[in-house]
């Protein structure tokens, strides 16, 4: 995308903030907020120059920038990757010269709001406010940098969006009055969401621990502690599982009704349109949401019964990896940390393993299997919670990226 794109994109999300924020969705207007500090700061960097936000480790986006993108090498521009928000926030206030309103400590809330939409169910709503209110005064800082008009970056938010509270005492959105919007729907949806699974993992655990406890007295210590831990996770991750496709249907049955899904499908030479972009933020904050509401509920459970080992063992599955899938041509397992739970989810498109070159520049190798990227990245599974993203538009706006190098927040600066 291009400057303009950036900021115009920029304009919508954070005016989809303050449309939540305005109808007393805290959550939605957190992530909208995010999403759109990203794209005002990533707008300054390419007012200088588009090469500033190309990712470090890709070179198609820059082939791209400098008109080399039709060559048979070179991979599609939707494949092609940028950097992320912390980058970009750091590039931007070298370009600002001083007038960046606040310091990477105090925008490193909205970094993880962009970054980490996970557990949103314990989310700290003290921290809401002020995580869009610094989101408001980035963007604004950027508006003015690059002499944008502040009607038509704000819109109707012209002259309160700087006072949260003048924003909330706004009348509904035009048509919004007629029918539930889409933000308290999923929320209600996820609190549903997440006593089914308290109920469901509260049955499931008390099944196993009976099941465990059968011929118990033939069998030695040793054998009945692990026929105890195998019941208990057989039983967790059934119901979780069952919980997890319960709540992929039901986010699909809302975004099909709200008519954000299915998006359309573009070549892969086409770029994003903002329309799109946008669909595909909502679908997946909506997706997130309501797949949140599965791990609540075991939390939960584990919270009302502090003596059964839920959560140890769902870390010990975790760090097995026995419900990792997913592998790139070269038998590589690779996997990405799901936005709603914070488990290993399952990458799928078409992967192929790159090499590192660590041990050739005599490094200390920080990349699992020594593997730096594993191609197209085209869907995302979590076995865990449920969570489902289905096309690259989703994919980008969740974070999940195909380098398999984390980043560092010691780095940021």
């Amino acid at each position: 995308m291009n400057e303009q794109k950036f900021t115009d994109m920029a304009g919508q999300f954070m005016r989809m903030a303050l449309d939540s924020w305005r109808a007393g969705n805290r959550t939605f207007a957190v992530l909208h907020a995010g999403m759109g500090c990203e794209h005002a700061l990533k707008a300054l960097l390419t007012h200088y120059d588009p090469l500033l936000i190309s990712d470090k480790a890709d070179r198609a986006h820059r082939f791209h920038v400098l008109g080399f993108g039709d060559q048979p090498s070179v991979k599609p521009l939707t494949e092609a990757r940028t950097i992320g928000i912390a980058d970009a926030f750091k590039d931007a206030t070298v370009f600002m010269r001083g007038a960046m309103p606040v310091t990477l400590q105090q925008f490193t809330p909205v970094m993880e709001s962009r970054n980490g939409i996970a557990h949103f169910a314990y989310h700290d709503k003290q921290a809401e406010e002020t995580i869009v209110s610094t989101a408001l005064r980035v963007a604004d800082a950027v508006r003015a940098e690059l002499d944008v008009e502040t009607g038509d970056f704000w819109g109707d938010y012209k002259a309160v969006f700087t006072d949260l509270s003048q924003v909330a005492a706004m009348p509904a959105p035009a048509g919004q009055a007629d029918r539930e919007n889409i933000e308290d729907a999923a929320e209600k949806l996820a609190l549903d969401e997440r006593a089914r699974t308290r109920a469901m993992v509260s049955a499931a655990v008390t099944t196993a621990v009976e099941a465990a406890s059968w011929k118990s007295a033939t069998r030695p210590d040793e054998h009945q502690e692990d026929v105890a831990r195998t019941a208990l996770n057989a039983a967790l991750i059934t119901a979780l599982r069952t919980a997890g496709a319960q709540a992929r249907q039901i986010a699909t049955q809302l975004l099909g009704e709200y008519e954000v899904v299915p998006l359309p499908v573009r070549p892969d030479d086409f770029p994003t349109n903002p329309d799109i972009a946008q669909r595909a933020h909502t679908a997946v904050t909506v997706k997130v949401i309501i797949a949140s509401g599965v791990m609540a509920g075991l939390v939960d459970t584990q919270y009302l019964d502090p003596d059964l080992a839920i959560i140890p063992s769902l870390n010990e599955l975790d760090a097995t990896g026995w419900l990792r899938s997913s592998q790139t041509r070269g038998g590589h397992v690779w996997w990405r940390h799901c936005p709603a739970c914070g488990y290993a989810g399952n990458v799928y498109g078409d992967p192929d393993a790159t090499p590192c070159l660590c041990e050739e520049w005599e490094e200390e190798c920080k990349h699992p299997g020594n593997v730096v990227d594993v191609g197209t990245v085209e869907s995302f599974s979590c076995p865990f919670c449920g969570l489902a993203l289905s096309s690259r538009e989703e994919i980008a706006t969740a974070g999940i990226e195909s380098r398999t190098e984390a980043p560092n927040p010691a780095e940021f600066w």
